[in-house]
């Protein structure tokens, strides 16, 4: 003799099933989102380092340090947007993977695949204020660079 149970209160067991796993994962991608702003911080740095001549010289030709310093944001900007568009194809990868074997696992059926286009629209939003700030200290410090500093750097 079979069990008789609502269609609602079987959405109601899954969503509360689901809580959990939202946030293990949660607690995987912004662990994972840090990690990238501090890489893309030190990466910046050393660009910084390795292009002191190349400020000295806009500096030198009339750059004022507020130009200099938008540039090097942009840059930066604009790496944690390619950066999105090469993880595209992977992330959506994995998440099928992921959503298969973790439904698998604690629901006996896979994840439902949905991509969610505010969630995608807030992250990418997440990667360029993490870019303007990771890359601040690096505009910073490109933009004070003096002619005669980068002199000193030949």
């Amino acid at each position: 003799m079979g069990l008789a149970a609502s269609i609602s209160r079987s959405e109601a067991a899954s969503a509360g099933h689901m809580g959990p796993i939202l946030l293990v994962l949660l607690g995987i991608a912004l662990p994972l989102g840090v990690v990238g702003v501090i890489g893309l911080a030190s990466t910046m740095s050393a660009n910084i380092l390795d292009r002191t001549r190349e400020f000295g010289v806009m500096h030198a030709i009339g750059a004022r340090p507020k130009t200099v310093r938008r540039i090097v944001v942009a840059e930066g900007i604009f790496l944690a947007l390619t950066s999105c568009l090469v993880a595209v194809i992977p992330a959506l990868a994995l998440t099928a993977v992921l959503g298969a074997g973790l439904g698998n696992l604690f629901m006996y059926a896979p994840l439902p695949f949905r991509v969610s286009m505010p969630a995608a629209g807030i992250w990418i939003a997440l990667v360029i204020l993490g870019a303007a700030l990771a890359t601040d200290a690096a505009a910073t410090r490109a933009s004070r660079i003096t002619v005669r500093e980068a002199l000193a750097q030949i």
